[in-house]
């Protein structure tokens, strides 16, 4: 489990690990099948559903698609490790699905905790920092793009 920087009480510890460790596990079972990208869908569902369910444990209440722009941001960070542990299935099957099952079990665990520790500081009243930074490099990338794209059209 990844150090805690706020302290968060003993019972919400408890419950997250509940969230976040049937989360992991259902998609390292995910990243276990065999076939190619086959697991990207049911990874993805897992982890939106353990956002939906983080938030319950911090009483926040967290839309379908507010899960999926926070899954889909931690999904922007690791999109490499996806395809290579895809691609591991394709030449040495029993070793990429290994390799997969593992990726996706410790990229869900990690975004599970650093998740809680948001929603913690959130429920507190205090300013979330993952989610934020996240946030702001993602609008930060696509406002360059943005200007780009304005000055292609007006060169």
């Amino acid at each position: 489990m990844a150090k805690h920087r706020t302290t968060m009480p003993e019972d919400l510890v408890g419950k997250c690990h509940v969230v976040i460790h049937t989360a992991a596990t259902a998609a390292g079972a995910a990243g276990a099948i065999p076939l190619p990208f086959a697991d990207a869908l049911p990874i993805g569902a897992t982890q939106i559903a353990m956002i939906i369910s983080l938030g319950e444990v911090f009483d926040l209440t967290i839309g379908r698609s507010m899960a999926e722009s926070i899954a889909g941001l931690g999904l922007a960070t690791t999109t490499g490790r996806f395809v290579v542990s895809n691609l591991l299935k394709v030449v040495n099957p029993p070793f990429g699905s290994v390799v997969a099952a593992a990726t996706a079990l410790a990229i869900t665990e990690s975004l599970g905790w650093m998740l809680a520790d948001d929603f913690y500081r959130i429920s507190v009243g205090e300013k979330p920092e993952k989610i934020a930074k996240a946030m702001g490099d993602a609008y930060n990338h696509f406002n360059k793009i943005k200007k780009v794209k304005k000055v292609n059209r007006n060169g």
